[in-house]
């Protein structure tokens, strides 16, 4: 299908290489950028181009600007990093399934953290929580709530703020999905037995053991998610198909009848 050529100014241009250069990893936070000059040589633009493109990539948040220095990358905050996950969400059709595979090297890691760490009133918390959403559940609810806030619980007991944040982070970004995986009593109550597992190895300050249950969780309700999107999927190419099935249906009683009207006339 062809589609409109998109016009693209050039320093918009320049701030897209300027991208591809941080992800591929030749420029990394704290690097300094070169100066205009030399940008503007490299990239074979004006330095007015050159400037523009400085000025957006200082809006993005991704250089900062020291007067009489230069230009230098961003140390990157936690809130970028989320921002741009939730964007990726948004964006890309297949983004649940990467960021669930995120989700697997880190939550287990902040898990273990959490059972080296973890003050008393920590897992006070956590059961609080935990009984917040069984209560949740026996009234009716998927419990969500209650679960968000056990998983931020987690993040708050390994006495790191950067992953407080991330985790934070993370549970706004997948909080549908989160609640896609509660819609079943079965489900909400596997999430219980899941969650009092992992408060027990945390407990007990059982790091390899509470790695291994917060995996096991995430495992459950990836496959929960990608279950449910599945059959709402099937679900629309069966209406689908019935659609057109009618739709060739109704044509052909209505062809049947004008051949019929031909015929007595």
């Amino acid at each position: 299908m062809l589609r409109a050529i998109k016009k693209i100014r050039i320093h918009e241009e320049v701030v897209s290489q300027v991208h591809d250069l941080i992800k591929e990893g030749r420029y990394k936070a704290g690097d300094q950028l070169p100066s205009e000059r030399e940008l503007a040589e490299t990239f074979q633009v004006s330095r007015t181009s050159v400037r523009e493109a400085l000025r957006a990539l200082e809006t993005e948040g991704l250089i900062v600007s020291r007067t009489g220095m230069g230009n230098f990358i961003a140390e990157l905050p936690v809130e970028t990093l989320v921002a741009s996950l939730a964007k990726l969400l948004i964006e890309e059709k297949n983004a649940l399934a990467d960021i669930f595979e995120l989700r697997k090297l880190i939550e287990p890691q902040i898990a273990s953290l959490a059972a080296e760490r973890a003050a008393p009133a920590d897992i006070d918390r956590m059961k609080r929580l935990l009984e917040k959403q069984r209560e949740q559940v026996q009234n009716g609810a998927t419990g969500v709530d209650a679960d968000s806030e056990f998983h931020f619980a987690i993040g708050q007991a390994t006495q790191n703020h950067a992953i407080e944040k991330l985790v934070s982070g993370l549970l706004d970004v997948l909080s549908h999905s989160r609640e896609e995986s509660l819609q079943t009593s079965g489900r909400r109550q596997a999430s219980i037995d899941s969650h009092r597992a992992i408060v027990t190895a945390i407990e007990a300050h059982d790091e390899e053991e509470a790695r291994e249950a917060m995996l096991r969780h995430i495992q459950q309700v990836e496959k929960n998610v990608f279950a449910d999107r599945k059959k709402s999927s099937s679900a629309q190419v069966a209406k689908k198909s019935l659609e057109q099935g009618s739709s060739y249906l109704d044509a052909l009683v209505g062809q049947t009848k004008n051949t019929n009207r031909m015929e007595e006339t």
